[in-house]
């Protein structure tokens, strides 16, 4: 008879090899669309508000609608990130042919430009940066095959030669913290709901409620507090943008 004890450790060191091969089998050998990766965007409640819309009501929201694939996308920028401070603008993804697909995507964007969001066979995206206080830029297109693989996992060349129009220069980055007493832990913990709705009406105030019911982390925190700026910006409030913007950078710096 085998030794229990062998076994049972040969079982965990093959359990351990399998979870840190799921968690690196994606985009060029890291995270970004991984086995695991994929597995945690899946169950994010922004990403379930996305398939929901797409899907339409009353149908199920863990599997992608037919006809679309699931897409993990990795931002490179060849000539070196141009934005202040590396730190990257929102990010808006809208189908060419809006009769076919009509939902604007705000994917959540990380520190090395990962995202995950899904897209429909067959059709030509538009990805554009959405500065802080609502002017948007057009950076590159996609087109998505028609027999392209789910999940898809691709890396798109930003094109930085390309010259941004002057009156977004100085938006794509926050309000200098220099400008703002520092916040403590419990001002920073707090969202300003003052200027927003009770019950959301539109994606945009759904995916800003879904970020700041699971913001747990402190990447999450800082991300549900860039969403709440951006929406006040959009709405013509720089006031509550620039507080919420400060809040984000507080929880950037966070472990």
């Amino acid at each position: 008879m085998r030794d229990p004890v062998r076994i049972g450790s040969l079982l965990l060191l093959a359990g351990a090899l399998l979870f840190s091969q799921s968690a690196s089998n994606g985009i060029s050998g890291g995270y970004v669309g991984s086995s695991r990766w994929f597995t945690e965007m899946r169950a994010s409640a922004a990403n379930r508000a996305m398939l929901q819309t797409l899907a339409g009501p009353g149908h199920s929201t863990r599997t992608v609608p037919p006809g679309y694939v699931e897409f993990a996308g990795l931002l490179a920028f060849p000539q070196g990130n141009p934005f202040p401070g590396g730190r990257l603008p929102d990010l808006r993804i809208r189908c060419a042919n809006p009769q076919v697909d009509p939902v604007e995507r705000a994917p959540f964007l990380d520190r090395t430009g990962g995202f995950y969001t899904v897209l429909k066979r067959g059709q030509t995206y538009v990805f554009s940066w959405m500065y802080y206080f609502g002017s948007k830029q057009a950076f590159l297109s996609l087109r998505v095959p028609p027999d392209a693989p789910s999940p898809w996992r691709k890396v798109l060349v930003v094109p930085t030669a390309a010259p941004r129009p002057a009156s977004t220069a100085t938006a794509a980055a926050p309000p200098a913290p220099a400008a703002t007493p520092a916040l403590s832990l419990a001002e920073a913990s707090r969202f300003d709901l003052s200027g927003f709705p009770p019950q959301p009406t539109t994606f945009e105030e759904q995916q800003v409620q879904e970020a700041i019911r699971t913001a747990t982390t402190s990447p999450l925190k800082a991300f549900a507090h860039r969403k709440l700026a951006a929406y006040y910006a959009h709405k013509g409030d720089p006031a509550r943008a620039r507080e919420e913007a400060a809040k984000a950078d507080f929880w950037s710096q966070q472990p």
